[in-house]
């Protein structure tokens, strides 16, 4: 009796291998909202002693890291997908030189807006929206910042610490 329950067994672990590989092959299984530093340092070779600045959502995360003297920095992109997945899968990432002297804007279509900057433009709010309802978002002067807007923004307003509007670089 205990021969007619091997095969069986066998069986059994077979199709739960089977089921692995193919999720696992599927690219169904991203990145959980808790390894995304992680994974972003791994992927990028990101040293360990660079600072971060990130936003996430349900549908994005925007990561910025930085050297201590802002001369060295890479930034990072995860979204969310439809359908049948779990986590973060990676967008997007690198350096563009841009996001040195201004903010670098990224559309993603039905996610959002991700706006990333090291700040030298002294960029203290970030006002979206439109007239007749609006939201302030403050940051620090002087300091990088990442933020992930909603993709139903109609407009975005930046402005430095003397209320001068700052322009937004680049929205792809």
């Amino acid at each position: 009796m205990k021969t007619e329950k091997i095969p069986m067994l066998m069986g059994v672990v077979l199709i739960i291998l089977l089921a692995f590989l193919i999720v696992w092959k599927a690219d169904i299984m991203g990145v959980s909202g808790s390894r995304l530093e992680q994974d972003a340092r791994d992927k990028q070779n990101v040293q360990s002693n660079w600072e971060l600045v990130q936003a996430i959502n349900e549908d994005i995360c925007a990561m910025l890291f930085y050297d201590e003297n802002r001369q060295e920095y890479v930034y990072s992109v995860y979204l969310t997908r439809e359908g049948i997945s779990y986590g973060y899968f990676f967008a997007e990432g690198g350096s563009d030189s841009h996001m040195t002297e201004k903010v670098k804007g990224i559309a993603f279509e039905n996610k959002g807006i991700v706006l990333l900057s090291l700040n030298q433009d002294n960029i203290c709010k970030v006002v979206t929206g439109s007239d007749a309802g609006q939201e302030t978002i403050l940051v620090e002067p002087a300091k990088p910042f990442a933020l992930v807007l909603p993709v139903d923004c109609s407009e975005i307003v930046m402005y430095d610490a003397q209320d001068n509007i700052v322009t937004l670089y680049d929205t792809e």
